[in-house]
C-alpha cells in the first residue's frame, strides 16, 4: 500500500471517529442547585457554559421558593421576557415552569440558530406548575415569559449532540473512499 494511500486511510479513519463522537447524545439537567452557581442576575455570566448555555437575556437565579415544584431553585424572567441562549443546537428540550398563581399563563418559545419559531407552550393559565416540551432537534434559543407578569423555570432538561451529518458530507466520504479504491486498483495494474 503506497504512503498516501495509508495516510488517506488514517485520515478517514479519523474523520469517522469524530463523526461518530460528535453523534453521541448527551443528556443535561440543570436544576439550578449546582454549585458555586450564582445568585441573582445571569445576564452575562458564564457559570452554565460548560453545561452548553451560551447565555442568559433578562434572567434572575433565585431560590429558597416553595412554589417551584422540583427543588425551590428556579430561574424567573426579569422584565417582559427572559431567554435561554443555547450555544449549539439542543434536542429534547424540555423544563418544568411555574407561575405566582392561578390564572397566570406561562409562555414558552423555541427558535432555531435563524431564529425562527421551531416550538411553543402555553400553560394556558391552568394550574402553577407543569412540564413544557420541544420536539425541535435545533432548539438554540427559548424565551419564556408572560406578558410581563413573572413567571419560572424550575429544572432545564435537553440532549447536546446528537447532530446527523449532511448528505452532502456523505457522499464527499463516499467518493474520496471510491477514488481511492480506484487509485489502488490502478496501482496494482
Amino acid at each position: 500500500m503506497s504512503a498516501l494511500l495509508r495516510k488517506f486511510a488514517v485520515a478517514a479513519t479519523m474523520s469517522v471517529a469524530a463523526w461518530a463522537a460528535q453523534a453521541a447524545p448527551t443528556p443535561v439537567t440543570i436544576t439550578f442547585t449546582e454549585a458555586g452557581a450564582p445568585m441573582g442576575v445571569l445576564d452575562g455570566d458564564t457559570f452554565y457554559q460548560t453545561y452548553g448555555i451560551a447565555s442568559f437575556s433578562q434572567v434572575v437565579r433565585f431560590g429558597a421558593d416553595s412554589r417551584l415544584p422540583d427543588d425551590g431553585f428556579g430561574i424567573y424572567n426579569n422584565g417582559a421576557s427572559g431567554t435561554v441562549l443555547f450555544g449549539e443546537d439542543m434536542s429534547s428540550v424540555s423544563m418544568t415552569w411555574a407561575v405566582s398563581g392561578s390564572g397566570v399563563t406561562f409562555h414558552a418559545e423555541a427558535y432555531d440558530l435563524n431564529d425562527i419559531l421551531v416550538g411553543s407552550f402555553s400553560s394556558g393559565g391552568v394550574g402553577t406548575s407543569g412540564l413544557a416540551s420541544f420536539a425541535a432537534g435545533n432548539v438554540r434559543k427559548i424565551v419564556f415569559h408572560d406578558g410581563g407578569a413573572q413567571v419560572a423555570i424550575d429544572t432545564l432538561n435537553f440532549t447536546r449532540g446528537g447532530t446527523v451529518p449532511e448528505p452532502v458530507s456523505l457522499a464527499l466520504v463516499g467518493v474520496g473512499l471510491l477514488a481511492a479504491g480506484a487509485a489502488r486498483r490502478r496501482q496494482q495494474a
